[in-house]
């Protein structure tokens, strides 16, 4: 009996949910958006500044930063690209006449897609990390997190 309240109660939540993104999407939009995790920022082409200059790189540091966020360019895209139509896929799963199973099937395997590109951009994030010096790092985190610096800390 509890099993059935639940699934009903699912059951309205999603459809709920379906109707007020259909209703109000750019606050969904919105939604998405500020849960989207903080990932290595972008260059600023064609921009004087952007954080690159911020770090003060050698013409080396830069070098090997290209490379790196080189190496992945395709993963990332392609991932990216994976999830997007997967996305799709669960709006028309949840729409249509699909499986409790089948649509929760479709999530998991965007969740995976997910933590993998996750887990490329920390990694590209640890790799250029590398090619820094403490104080690049320092402003490479603020920028990242968008923080201002940390105060310094107060010994008792």
């Amino acid at each position: 009996m509890l099993i059935r309240r639940v699934s009903i109660l699912a059951v309205a939540m999603i459809a709920l949910g379906s109707t007020i993104a259909l209703a109000k999407p750019t606050l969904l939009s919105r939604q998405v958006i500020a849960q989207t995790p903080i990932s290595v920022p972008r260059t600023n082409h064609g921009k004087s500044g952007g954080w690159l200059k911020d770090l003060n790189l050698t013409s080396q540091q830069l070098q090997k930063i290209k490379e790196i966020r080189n190496q992945s360019k395709q993963q990332i895209a392609q991932k990216s690209e994976e999830i997007r139509l997967g996305q799709e896929e669960l709006h028309d799963l949840i729409a249509g006449t699909a499986t409790k199973e089948q649509v929760r099937a479709k999530y998991n395997q965007i969740k995976l897609v997910k933590q993998q590109l996750a887990d490329t951009k920390f990694e590209n994030t640890l790799a250029i990390r590398e090619i820094l010096n403490p104080e690049q790092r320092q402003k490479f985190a603020e920028r990242m997190y968008k923080k201002n610096p940390a105060p310094p800390a107060q010994h008792n």
